[in-house]
């Protein structure tokens, strides 16, 4: 009989990305010795998502950093360890215990050079969203032995760029197998269209940087829409820069506004489930909005020329505008003329997501894993 694989999930991001590895680590649980690695904290959500998965098998497994880094960390109100010093004191312990590391995110650098010409441990990547601009295109998505991808989009793309793995699998979007699972509750408690305003963390290319306030005001004096205010979970922290002092009280009291700059909620598709119209600019979670084709509205923050630029494909899926007297007359325009994009909606779905009748996508990457780690070991 074949020894079971030691596997470890690392995880030393935010919790937007606990739903794209957890139904992979569980789904892997039935197969191999999997465990789920991280930081000493509070992991309320990965552990309430892994008993919803059924995951009770699946350890999750604290290792602290350097006492003076933890000391430093508190003292500067860091909510996760720096990764470099975490990596460097845990290296050993990770490398002596496991045979394959699965990374949803580019902190791999350390492991390459700890590993060097060795054949083990492997090193395994998954998204943590889908695949859009530029950041998903690295040079360094060749470090990786074995690529997990959610479509045949990424993969052909990887491919052009010559950064496709030779040992790779198309599997889909595991993140939708995890939040298939959540109860949905109504946000409003009239029949008004809701519209989303998801703007991306990243300056200069966030819309928030450039017309937040402005668009948050329209909403406010307007009674036609509701507006859920939903932006990526790290605008609002250091990697944003934005700061929650700037934002008035009026918009989260305001029974057609509704804000939520962070929760748990934020990462598991109930603002996306719940809208009517997409308003945001470069966040890849238009992708998942799409799904179930609906109005989009896309900001153009910097006037850039991006119809030829496949790193800005999403702003195929609807109108998109460069300023918020320009959004006023687009908004109805976008619920009127959206069977023109409906289509285009549709056929990028089909390229991101990867899909099998009676096999879901965290069961196909749990098969990938394993026969690609069996197969490596048994020619090793």
């Amino acid at each position: 009989m074949k020894r079971p694989l030691k596997i470890a999930f690392l995880h030393l991001d935010e919790i937007h990305h606990i739903n794209h590895f957890a139904p992979v680590a569980v789904s892997l649980s039935r197969l191999h010795d999997v465990s789920i690695v991280t930081y000493p904290g509070n992991h309320t959500y990965l552990h309430a998502t892994l008993e919803q998965l059924k995951g009770e098998n699946v350890p999750v497994l604290e290792l602290p950093t350097h006492w003076f880094r933890a000391l430093t960390d508190r003292l500067k109100k860091r909510a996760l360890p720096r990764k470099g010093f975490w990596i460097k004191k845990n290296l050993p312990f990770l490398f002596e215990n496991f045979d394959a590391f699965v990374f949803t995110d580019f902190f791999q650098g350390y492991f390459v050079n700890k590993r060097g010409e060795g054949k083990f441990p492997k090193f395994i990547k998954m998204t943590h969203g889908t695949p859009g601009r530029a950041y998903v295109f690295k040079k360094v998505m060749l470090d990786f032995d074995f690529q997990l991808l959610p479509g045949t989009f990424y993969a052909e793309e990887l491919q052009k760029r010559q950064l496709l793995a030779p040992h790779h699998a198309v599997v889909g979007y595991p993140k939708l197998d995890s939040v298939a699972l959540r109860e949905r509750k109504p946000i409003f408690s009239n029949d008004k269209p809701t519209v989303l305003y998801n703007p991306h963390f990243s300056a200069p290319f966030s819309s928030w940087h450039h017309h937040g306030l402005e668009i948050l005001e329209y909403f406010y004096h307007q009674q036609e829409f509701n507006l859920i205010f939903a932006p990526h979970i790290n605008l609002f922290k250091h990697k944003g820069g934005a700061r929650q002092d700037t934002l008035p009280e009026k918009y989260r009291e305001a029974k057609h506004m509704f804000v939520d700059l962070g929760s748990n909620a934020s990462v598991d598709m109930t603002y996306i489930k719940a809208a009517d119209l997409y308003l945001g600019d470069v966040s890849s979670q238009v992708y998942e909005f799409i799904i179930e084709p609906r109005p989009c509205l896309f900001f153009n923050a910097e006037n850039r020329d991006w119809q030829q630029d496949t790193h800005y494909r999403f702003w195929k899926c609807g109108d998109v505008v460069t300023s918020v007297e320009e959004m006023k007359k687009m908004l109805p325009r976008a619920f009127q003329q959206f069977v023109k994009y409906k289509p285009t909606q549709q056929r990028i779905t089909d390229e991101n997501f990867h899909s099998e009748v009676d096999c879901s996508p965290s069961q196909r990457a749990a098969r990938a894993i394993s026969d690609y780690l069996e197969h490596q070991k048994s020619t090793t």
